[in-house]
């Protein structure tokens, strides 16, 4: 039988790499939004939260918290969507997020087996 070690640290780790990069990021103004302060916005903590929820627990609903924080992080780094994608956002989006359920439960299932 193959059983998995229980590793309680693995999700902390994750996190903590994770919050490195984005302080890592935000010290060297990746986006150009000016002051580490500017970095820690709303979007950016949506956006952050939908990395964590995407490696640790659900790749659909993380995709979703990417798109919700993206979307409205672009205003503040002066980029305006081109028309064509402004109309496509949202039902690429929901797309995507319907493809990560399903490779997800087709990924559980032949991880069972």
């Amino acid at each position: 039988m193959n059983e998995r070690i229980h590793n309680p640290g693995r999700h902390m780790g994750i996190f903590l790499i994770l919050l490195g990069l984005f302080l890592g990021a935000a010290m060297i103004d990746v986006l150009n939004l000016g002051s580490l302060r500017d970095y820690f916005i709303w979007p950016m903590l949506i956006i952050f939260v939908g990395v964590v929820v995407f490696f640790n627990s659900s790749a659909a609903f993380g995709i979703i918290l990417l798109a919700v924080g993206g979307y409205f992080l672009l205003p503040r780094i002066n980029y305006e969507l081109p028309v064509i994608y402004e109309k496509l956002y949202w039902p690429a989006t929901v797309i995507l997020a319907g493809l990560a359920m399903i490779a997800s439960g087709i990924i559980r299932r032949y991880r069972k087996n």
